[in-house]
């Protein structure tokens, strides 16, 4: 990956969301993509415990009808979401501590304070994947600030055939208090009319950051080539949830230089800080 701070957060601030390509080297690209093969074909051997936090693309047909053109009997085990991440595979729960993509949230945020929120996986199976809807993310993250960022590592290409996320630049700058449960679902009405949206496209190892208030959604998976991307969350300083909702390693703060900050990191991943 290229450091480019300078880069990084002018275009972070302009535009609210960011493109880093490379940002994942090929031997964790590689890791990565084969952890959640196995859990995508390893589905019906879960146990329960797993798979309550895995909901099928016949999961959002039934709460989200319009989104997908496909009748349920064509979309199989097809898996859209995976919340937990974590808990699947230590691969998974190691990635909050790695350190290109928390170079870059350092950048964006200012600060080496920033502490984890929570870790999934959108999956956009070829064929089969519905369309995601308008929305902005803060409403469902529910924090005291928005000062946050939604943090996605592209396991695959992201093109507009396969899926990739919509964004309506500079939509980010918005009063806080203007954001609320009716931007958890955007109709077409609503979307901005002085705006163009743009289609982020980007090879496979990238990471996409937006800002939490960005309006972005995403369009179905009609192509051969799956979309799978790991998104995980990060809190700023003085940025805390609201609801009595708790994640899996939420709060720890893996670029800190607070002494106690980092003794929590190296109890919690022994093998990987030794």
């Amino acid at each position: 990956m290229k450091s480019e701070p300078a880069k990084w957060k002018s275009d972070y601030e302009r535009n609210g969301y960011l493109v880093v390509n490379d940002c994942l080297d090929g031997d964790t690209l590689a890791r990565l993509s084969a952890e959640l093969d196995k859990v995508q074909t390893g589905f019906n051997a879960l146990p329960p415990h797993l798979r309550n936090h895995i909901a099928l693309e016949k999961d959002f047909l039934a709460s989200q009808p319009d989104k997908n053109d496909l009748p349920a009997d064509k979309l199989g085990q097809a898996i859209k979401l995976i919340m937990e991440l974590p808990r699947f595979n230590p691969a998974f729960a190691e990635l909050i501590c790695f350190k290109p993509l928390l170079e870059v949230l350092a950048t964006i945020f200012g600060t080496t304070e920033f502490s984890f929120h929570n870790y999934k996986a959108i999956i956009k199976a070829p064929h089969v994947s519905s369309a995601f809807v308008w929305h902005r993310d803060l409403p469902y993250l529910e924090h005291s600030t928005p000062n946050l960022i939604t943090a996605m590592l592209c396991l695959d290409p992201m093109t507009e055939a396969n899926g990739a996320t919509v964004v309506y630049p500079g939509t980010h700058r918005v009063p806080h208090e203007s954001v609320g449960p009716q931007d958890v679902v955007i109709n077409e009405a609503r979307l901005p009319t002085d705006i163009a949206p743009v289609t982020v496209t980007c090879p496979a190892g990238s990471a996409v950051l937006f800002h939490v208030n960005i309006i972005h959604g995403g369009g179905p998976n009609r192509s051969e080539i799956p979309r799978r991307n790991l998104i995980s969350i990060w809190a700023g300083p003085d940025t805390y949830p609201t609801t009595p909702a708790r994640y899996v390693y939420q709060d720890l703060m893996p670029a800190s230089t607070d002494p106690a900050r980092r003794k929590q990191l190296a109890m919690t991943f022994p093998k990987l800080l030794a």
